[in-house]
């Protein structure tokens, strides 16, 4: 009997979706504040098997003085709240 890759592939690409509006959501809710102040926070990347993801702040982030500690409390919050989270990589532009 063979395995139905198609529904494999599915899920999975169905878990990564959930993953990627979990992470968005976590951003949009606990720093409301990066739009707010004419930033952005993109979701570049994501390795569900490695759980790291890759994150990229612009905007109004490049210059602003208190994006390094905006950068810290997004690496060390977000997996301690998304269990599948365990390494964040952000790069401000």
């Amino acid at each position: 009997m063979e395995a139905d890759t198609s529904t494999t592939s599915n899920r999975a690409s169905e878990d990564v979706d959930a993953l990627l509006e979990e992470v968005a959501s976590f951003l949009r809710r606990n720093f409301p504040q990066i739009a707010m102040h004419g930033g952005n926070a993109a979701i570049q990347d994501l390795d569900p098997e490695s759980g790291e993801v890759w994150i990229q702040l612009s905007g109004a982030c490049g210059g602003c003085g208190i994006s390094p500690m905006t950068t810290q409390a997004i690496q060390s919050r977000l997996p301690m709240e998304i269990d599948d989270i365990t390494e964040v990589h952000i790069h401000t532009v």
